[in-house]
């Protein structure tokens, strides 16, 4: 004998609810979830406007990983200062200091560094004031922040 819902116990009726009720919460809160950890990848005209006389404070994932703060010029001069993981209070006051040239290619923020002949190009997604960089051949390379102007003086 099969019952109808309006025959079922009030318990199994209540039950079916409560199941129904929460796996609609699970969706939507998986849903929300999702939205809330959305990073956009800026066109490089939205890009250009962003990191433009901003400096960029975050770690780079390498081995072994480093922290950095980098202010980027409208004349597209680079100027930072780096420290081995992972003491960012001591970056601005210890940091190594290096200098280079920075542009957008291809949707890429690439770097050429005084010293160096290789040009080390990322991807980055943003997300309100903190980005990641993201490297073709190994995925996130590092994360930040976003910071306007340039508030370490360098």
């Amino acid at each position: 004998m099969i019952l109808t819902e309006y025959e079922m116990p009030m318990p199994t009726v209540i039950r079916r609810i409560s199941i129904l009720t929460l796996l609609f919460l699970g969706i939507a809160g998986a849903h929300a979830f999702a939205q809330a950890d959305i990073w956009s990848a800026p066109s490089e005209e939205e890009l250009r406007k962003i990191i433009t006389g901003s400096t960029l404070t975050g770690e780079v994932k390498a081995q072994p990983p480093f922290n950095f703060t980098e202010y980027l010029s409208a004349d597209g001069t680079s100027r930072g200062k780096m420290i081995e993981c992972c003491k960012p209070e001591e970056l601005v006051a210890k940091g190594m200091s290096y200098a280079g040239e920075w542009a957008l290619d291809q949707g890429s923020l690439c770097f050429t560094y005084e010293g160096e002949e290789k040009k080390i190009c990322w991807k980055l997604q943003v997300k309100g004031d903190r980005f990641r960089m993201l490297d073709q051949q190994f995925g996130l390379a590092g994360e930040g922040t976003i910071r306007s102007g340039n508030p370490d003086n360098l």
